[in-house]
C-alpha cells in the first residue's frame, strides 16, 4: 500500500500518496480531483506528468454537482477512498499507486447513469507524443482532435518483479478486475510510455491545451449500480 500524508490546502484537504520509489499521486477531497502525478524519469528527474490542479477529473452524470463539494475520505489498504452522496445519488473513488508505478483509479456509484474517469497529461512533461488506440493493426498517431476508440483486447501484462503476488505493494490484478487494453501513449522526447488498462468500453483522446486528454467512459449497470476502474502504468525506456 502506498503511504499517505494529508495537508490542508485553504479549504481543501489535499493527500500525497507515494510508493516505495518516491513517485507520488496528491488528491484533494474537493471533487475528488486528482491535482499532480510526479514520476522520475530514468535520469531521476522529477516530471510532473499532469496538465494542472484540475487535470484528474471524476465526471459524474456530465454535471457539476460532485465537483464542487468535500468528499468524505478513508485511508484504506487499497488506497484513498473518496465517498460522496447527492440528491440521493452516490459515488466512491478510490486512488492508489503500486510500487510497479501503476495508478489505478476505481470507482462504484448508485443511481448515476455514467462515471468516467479524465486525466489530461502534460505535453511540457511528455513532449511530441503519439498515441496508439490498442486495436489489433492500429498504428501511432500524433495527437489530433478527438477519436473515441473501442476497448476490446484482453489485457496483456508483462509479468515483472514488483508486480502481482510479488510484491504485496502491487495489489492490481488486471486479469480477475476484467482490465483491458485501451490505449498506449509515446514520448520520444522524454523517453517515457504511458499504457492504459480499463474495464469501460471506450476512450476517448484529444489533444488539448498544453497536453494531451485521456477518458475513459462506458461503464455497464448492474442492478442499479455501475463500476469502472482504469489503470495508468508509467514506463521509462531505458
Amino acid at each position: 500500500m502506498p503511504s499517505f500524508k494529508k495537508e490542508q490546502v485553504g479549504e481543501a484537504s489535499v493527500w500525497t500518496l507515494r510508493n516505495t520509489k518516491g513517485n507520488e499521486l496528491k488528491v484533494t477531497d474537493v471533487g475528488a480531483r486528482l491535482v499532480s502525478m510526479r514520476f522520475r524519469d530514468k535520469n531521476f528527474t522529477n516530471r510532473f506528468l499532469l496538465k494542472d490542479d484540475a487535470a484528474g477529473a471524476i465526471l459524474v452524470d456530465g454535471g457539476n454537482d460532485f465537483a464542487k463539494i468535500a468528499w468524505q475520505a478513508e485511508e484504506t489498504l487499497e488506497g484513498l477512498k473518496l465517498s460522496a452522496t447527492v440528491n440521493g445519488k452516490s459515488a466512491t473513488v478510490t486512488y492508489s499507486v503500486s510500487n510497479d508505478n501503476e495508478i489505478s483509479i476505481k470507482y462504484e456509484a448508485t443511481g448515476i447513469d455514467d462515471i468516467s474517469a479524465q486525466v489530461i497529461f502534460s505535453s511540457e512533461a511528455l513532449p511530441d507524443a503519439d498515441v496508439r488506440a490498442c486495436q489489433k493493426g492500429a498504428t501511432w498517431e500524433k495527437f489530433g482532435a478527438e477519436k473515441v476508440f473501442p476497448v476490446t483486447e484482453p489485457a496483456e501484462v508483462e509479468m515483472e518483479l514488483g508486480m502481482f503476488g510479488y510484491d504485496p505493494g502491487c495489489p492490481i490484478d488486471y486479469l480477475d478486475a476484467g482490465l483491458k487494453n485501451a490505449a498506449n501513449i509515446y514520448s520520444d522526447a522524454a523517453s517515457i510510455d504511458v499504457i492504459v488498462y480499463a474495464t469501460q468500453n471506450e476512450i476517448h483522446a484529444a489533444q488539448v491545451e498544453g497536453g494531451y486528454a485521456l477518458k475513459t467512459s462506458g461503464s455497464k449497470a448492474v442492478d442499479g449500480k455501475i463500476s469502472g476502474q482504469t489503470v495508468y502504468m508509467i514506463k521509462t525506456r531505458r
